[in-house]
């Protein structure tokens, strides 16, 4: 994970914690909180900026996972997005709330979404690979693998990449039967 140093505070920041922003002289960043205050000023709403520790929760097999947090202002509305870092940099939540609603409540209902999240499993391994759990249902995000050349599908499913093929060959048992496949944004759950 690499750091960047915010052009307006000059504090250096993990780069997922801040925006890059394009101007006529070149390309800045942006940490979270400079960004957001700059937004909230301009659009005139009270905002007060909170960093969260990061927070460390078991998943149903009792594994460990530690979840970094991260804020941005758009219009209106305020995103909260839980990040997995670690050596498992898997798992990642958002909600999307009402930009002067008191972030604590929001931040409830993102670690409550984290903990639903957590006690799910959708995938078990299977020799080699993986099968689909008994529940019949997958869950994940769409991404892609930064170090394949073709930018091929990235699924992150239970928190674990697994490659778009691994999910094809989970599949295979099923052929015949019949399927719904869902997109939905990130800040939703379903």
């Amino acid at each position: 994970m690499s750091n960047e140093t915010c052009s307006a505070c000059a504090t250096p920041v993990a780069s997922y914690d801040g925006v890059f922003l394009s101007a006529e002289g070149g390309r800045r960043f942006l940490c979270s909180r400079c960004y957001n205050e700059t937004i909230a000023e301009y659009l005139g709403l009270h905002y007060e900026h909170v960093a969260f520790e990061p927070v460390t929760l078991e998943d149903r097999d009792g594994i460990p996972h530690t979840f970094q947090f991260r804020t941005h202002l758009f219009s209106d509305q305020l995103s909260l997005e839980a990040l997995e870092i670690g050596p498992e940099e898997g798992f990642a939540f958002s909600v999307i709330a009402d930009a002067e609603q008191d972030l604590f409540v929001t931040f409830q209902g993102l670690f409550e979404r984290i903990r639903r999240g957590l006690g799910r499993r959708h995938v078990a391994r299977e020799g080699d690979g993986y099968r689909i759990t008994d529940a019949g249902v997958v869950r994940g995000q769409i991404t892609s693998d930064p170090d394949s050349v073709e930018r091929m599908l990235l699924l992150i499913i239970d928190g674990k990449p697994i490659p778009w093929e691994a999910l094809g060959r989970m599949v295979s048992p099923y052929e015949g039967f019949r399927f719904k496949l869902e997109l939905f944004d990130p800040s939703e759950e379903r």
